[in-house]
């Protein structure tokens, strides 16, 4: 699978390695308005994978982000995992709470 967005993170306090990615975004196949693609999170290869909808291009990869951000803060709290995010804090590096105009014009 060729990815747009493919990103791997080690821990800081464990041998968990965590690798994320975004397939290519293409139109839906049941709905001719959306777009779709394929999410893939897997944690020391252990592989899950997520269709993730949207009206827009931009809608899919928000919502990627939405995906994996709560993998990740599910493993850091459930398992006390620590992240090395070169000094960025988890909401930092996945940014969640702010708004698409703010991610664009950053």
């Amino acid at each position: 699978m060729k990815f747009l967005i493919h990103e791997t993170l080690r821990t800081l306090n464990t041998d968990d390695v965590f690798e994320f990615g975004l397939g290519e975004i293409s139109k839906s196949r049941e709905h001719d308005d959306l777009y779709e693609a394929e999410a893939v999170f897997r944690r020391n290869k252990q592989e899950r994978r997520h269709k993730v909808p949207g009206l827009t291009e931009f809608d899919v990869v928000r919502g990627f982000m939405t995906y994996i951000g709560i993998n990740l803060r599910a493993a850091a709290k459930d398992n006390l995992v620590e992240f090395d995010l070169n000094g960025l804090t988890l909401d930092q590096y996945i940014p969640l709470t702010k708004t698409i105009r703010d991610i664009w014009d950053e």
